[in-house]
């Protein structure tokens, strides 16, 4: 059939053929998954890659990573479909969540790192952060310095001083020097405040971050260092079902136990666990008391196979693929 490989490249990998639309259909019926329906699967792969889609469908077929791509007994088309796209709207409503997070820490941080050092020229200097052990690692302000000379913004712009800008057209602290923190804290990545906020700890900056949050204070700046990767992976368009964070953001106990009793057991380094605390600042911070019980969950329920990727991530062969 076309795009049967019969010799190996010099990497050792199979060489791989153009496939058109139709024949990228035909390869997965010969495979054997079942598709009843071949004009919508050929648009939906005109829609998401075959290469994309082959993220998902790996979990139904007999050894991909030996190279045996036949699908197992069952595997049907739908069933895959539906799950990526359950998988894409829970992805974005939790983009949406995270998209208001963001913005309440950039708020909750700057007020009160201003408040401990000074309303200017305080984060380009590094002041008040603890910086990382490893003397390899760059400080804290170059990666704030970093984010500020390459914004385009026009308020970035507006208290940059050009006369300090250097041969090799950096900018040092000083040029910053008249920009309030809470100007700065805007032009951060998500990645640089995140960097800031755990910077914070061992000073009453993060207790007061996390008084101002009602939330612990110990687990804070990991638990936004998840936020921060989990929004990174939607925003790339990277999956999240069947995604284990190599990373595991800390749950204290009294909230993982409810979370269990409310929604079953998930595992620490699943999506759902970034989930849980996503759900615990946006009630704390009363921009939603709802938004895990009656925004994501809901899909979840209607999708199991959804479910156990979020809560429980297997490896290929791993996971129990059946629908109840």
């Amino acid at each position: 059939m076309a795009g049967a490989f019969s010799t190996l490249d010099g990497s050792g990998s199979m060489p791989k053929t153009w496939l058109s639309l139709q024949e990228q259909v035909a390869q997965l019926h010969c495979r054997g998954l079942i598709i009843d329906d071949d004009e919508a699967c050929l648009r939906f792969l005109s829609q998401v890659s075959y290469y994309r889609f082959s993220g998902y469908f790996r979990y139904w077929q007999r050894s991909p990573e030996t190279g045996d791509n036949r699908f197992v007994k069952g595997a049907n088309f739908s069933a895959i479909r539906e799950a990526y796209e359950t998988e894409q709207a829970v992805a974005t409503l939790a983009f949406e969540a995270i998209q208001k997070l963001e913005i309440l820490l950039r708020t909750t941080f700057a007020h009160h790192y201003a408040q401990y050092t000074s309303p200017e020229g305080a984060l380009t200097r590094g002041m008040e952060l603890t910086q990382p052990p490893n003397p390899n690692e760059e400080p804290i302000e170059e990666h704030v310095l970093r984010d500020l000379d390459r914004s385009k913004e026009a308020y970035v712009s507006h208290y940059r001083d050009e006369s300090k800008k250097d041969l090799q057209g950096k900018y040092p602290a000083e040029a910053y020097d008249h920009m309030p923190v809470w100007a700065v804290s805007e032009a951060l990545s998500f990645g640089t405040l995140s960097r800031c906020i755990q910077a914070c700890s061992g000073t009453p900056i993060l207790d007061n971050i996390a008084s101002s949050l009602g939330v612990a204070r110990a687990p804070l700046a990991n638990q936004i260092r998840s936020l921060a990767y989990l929004r990174n992976r939607i925003a790339h368009h990277a999956r999240i079902w069947n995604h284990s964070v190599l990373d595991a953001p800390p749950l204290p106990m009294n909230i993982k136990r409810r979370a269990k009793q409310k929604y079953g057991n998930f595992e620490p380094r699943s999506i759902f666990t970034i989930f849980v605390i996503m759900d615990k600042l946006l009630t704390e911070s009363e921009i939603s008391n709802t938004w895990l019980h009656e925004d994501i969950w809901p899909r979840l329920k209607n999708s199991p196979l959804t479910t156990r990727g979020l809560l429980t991530p297997r490896k290929y062969g791993q996971m129990d693929l059946t629908v109840t």
